[in-house]
């Protein structure tokens, strides 16, 4: 017998039937239960993500597992733990792929004299001209002087002074008319000791004299000489027109007292930069790179770039670039032999007006911090962090570092432990330093 809804044929007669709660529900709606509640042979067939991952590993981010909620009727990601504000710790707290960025801060002081700063182990050695004196101090990464000092009497006239490190020895270079080089060694304690100094050939003594006008020497910013540790060698401009070099031996500074090589192949005055063995320099509107020999010779000599005021560091991978293309910065990576861009590094990478001040000038300073992979360049007054992040240069925090009466002419900058040290020199000796780290 058919009979009309809701009426069921009970023994040949229509009756509305109670149903038998005992027997269990038909089929129905599936829920995300562990059950085939739709009677379909599947389970939980709606949430295809069931069990998959969710969420991101990157950073701080701890990836978790897709289950069911509550209520059978939507999955929820468990286990977990997402973004959160970037804070100065170190960590990329918002899981983006970059630390600490526009959360790191700023200490300064200003010296009434000249100042350079270099990298050591666990901190930072800082050169200061003081009273007649050359004075050496550490301060840590935080910022912090240790109170560990020595200093000796100023073995060259004042008028600037510059240095680098490898290893716990450090070079430092001062002079303008003649040159003096001290070794200083720091120990484990961040415990500075002046070992030795060393004047430069009299052929570095190359003052010119103008009726009316005082002497001046080759010292003027930014065609200032440089020291590099290793290789260990004082470099640069012996007077207007010759660019030469003094090699000298690990252990001591005697050879600094030889005659200079002149390397014959760099143009007269122009602003250059070296670090390492390699060396950069302006040459007419292109920038031009090269291994630089101890005879004066130049290996892979190649132009690497259209720009100005260049500035050179050393990586693992080979050195690294920060130069100004019509008044913008720009980076670069090259190869250690062939000084060629690397391939999947940053190549002629450049920052717009909209990221950092139009029209930035020099001079420029670079170092790299190679744990975190972060660029502190200066431009001027300008400090810009650079990171990567999925292969592309990314602005992490921009500074204005103004806290000099003159513009500055020489810049040092020196990383060690993530935090950043940078000392801007104007030409009359007044000197700023600041450190940029998590203080």
């Amino acid at each position: 017998m058919t009979c009309p809804e809701p009426l069921s044929d009970v023994e040949g007669t229509c009756q509305e039937v109670e149903p038998n709660t005992a027997r269990g529900p038909g089929p129905s709606v599936e829920s995300c239960d562990g059950a085939d509640n739709d009677g379909d042979m599947e389970v939980d067939e709606d949430w295809p993500e069931l069990g998959q991952a969710c969420g991101g590993s990157a950073g701080e981010c701890v990836e978790g597992r897709y289950v069911c909620s509550e209520d059978g009727m939507r999955l929820v990601c468990d286990g977990a733990v997402g973004p959160t504000a970037e804070v100065c710790d170190g960590k990329d707290n918002d899981c983006d792929g970059l630390l600490d960025e526009g959360a790191l801060a700023v200490k300064q002081e200003v010296f009434d004299d000249h100042a350079t700063v270099t990298a050591v182990d666990g901190g930072f050695l800082v050169t200061r001209m003081v009273a007649g004196q050359l004075r050496v101090e550490t301060y840590d990464t935080r910022g912090e002087q240790t109170g560990h000092a020595d200093e000796i009497e100023s073995p060259a006239e004042p008028a600037f002074l510059v240095s680098d490190t490898s290893g716990h020895r450090v070079l430092v270079a001062a002079g303008r008319l003649a040159f003096h080089v001290v070794e200083v060694h720091v120990d484990s304690e961040l415990v500075p000791i002046i070992l030795e100094g060393q004047a430069l050939h009299s052929d570095w003594f190359q003052a010119t004299q103008m009726e009316g006008f005082p002497a001046w020497g080759v010292y003027a910013p930014p065609f200032h000489p440089r020291v590099v540790a290793s290789p260990p060698r004082f470099l640069g401009y012996r007077d207007l027109e010759t660019f030469a070099l003094n090699p000298f031996a690990a252990n001591e500074l005697s050879g600094l007292a030889e005659e200079p090589t002149i390397a014959t192949e760099v143009p007269l005055l122009t602003r250059f930069d070296a670090a390492g063995g390699y060396l950069i320099w302006e040459q007419n509107d292109n920038l031009r790179a090269a291994i630089l020999q101890d005879d004066g010779g130049l290996m892979s000599d190649i132009d690497v770039a259209r720009g100005d005021t260049p500035s050179i560091s050393i990586t693992k991978k080979g050195p690294a670039l920060v130069y100004l293309q019509d008044g913008k910065l720009h980076l670069s990576e090259l190869g250690g032999l062939t000084l060629q861009c690397e391939e999947g590094g940053f190549c002629n990478v450049v920052f717009g007006a909209q990221e950092l001040q139009e029209n930035l000038t020099g001079p420029t300073g670079l170092a790299v911090e190679e744990a975190s992979d972060t660029w502190f360049v200066m431009a001027g007054t300008q400090l810009a962090v650079v990171g990567r992040a999925e292969g592309r240069a990314v602005l992490k925090q921009a500074v204005s570092l103004d806290p000099l009466a003159d513009a500055p002419k020489r810049v040092d900058v020196a990383v060690s432990g993530g935090a950043a040290a940078i000392v801007q020199a104007a030409e009359d000796g007044e000197s700023a330093l600041t450190f940029l780290g998590c203080f």
